[in-house]
């Protein structure tokens, strides 16, 4: 389903997507409309229940995340909007106590102002100048062992280090190269120079922080 990506098998809320899929459409006619096919060649496509884009209502229910719009899908914004609103009213894997969480969501940020997302020159030359910015707004050190720090894709994850603390007020930044103090060492770029989102999640797989550019 084009502009979407639902969390991989055994990640917190994955199951819930393809259940609500089963349960909508199952015995139902639906239209297929086709768009494109991605990398691997596969089909990408809207899926219509009647009149409803069944890929907006997965995203304004919270059970996936909308991806970067692309030129060949005209409802990709719509499907950002979606998200945004699912994502303030803290629906489906948006909300804090969606994974299990003990006690209240950190409060752990993005700096977006410190993000560097496309240093100068190939991308892939410079991985150590390509890093976002982690910091902790709240009042109490925090315990990230476990954290995720991923983009939108289903491909690049990072985990936190055991015993990885932030301090109130201190920040973290995250390269995609082998340098500072949390290096993603990835060999290639991480982040998508236009356009991309980072979210972090805690141990149980709760959203703690996420940032649209």
């Amino acid at each position: 389903m084009i502009g979407i990506n639902a969390n991989e098998r055994g990640e917190c809320h994955s199951e819930d997507a393809a259940g609500y899929l089963v349960g909508e459409l199952t015995d139902a006619s639906v239209g297929i409309e086709i768009v494109a096919r991605d990398q691997f060649d596969r089909v990408l496509a809207n899926v219509w229940l009647e009149d409803e884009l069944v890929n907006l209502t997965l995203v304004a229910s919270g059970l996936v995340i909308a991806q970067t719009p692309t030129p060949e899908n005209p409802n990709g914004p719509a499907l950002i909007a979606a998200e945004e609103d699912a994502y303030e009213s803290g629906l489906g894997l948006w909300s804090p106590d969606a994974c299990g969480s003990a006690g209240p969501v950190p409060e752990i940020g993005f700096d977006l102002g410190t993000f560097f997302i496309d240093p100068p020159g190939p991308d892939g030359d410079s991985l150590d100048d390509e890093y976002v910015v982690v910091v902790n707004n709240g009042e109490e050190t925090v315990d990230m062992t476990g954290w995720i720090l991923r983009d939108e894709s289903s491909r690049n994850r990072k985990a936190f280090a055991d015993g990885t603390t932030l301090a109130p007020g201190e920040q973290i930044e995250v390269s995609s190269g082998c340098a500072g103090r949390l290096s993603w060492c990835a060999g290639s770029p991480i982040w998508n120079n236009d356009g991309d989102m980072a979210l972090l999640l805690d141990a149980y797989g709760t959203v703690v922080a996420r940032a649209r550019y």
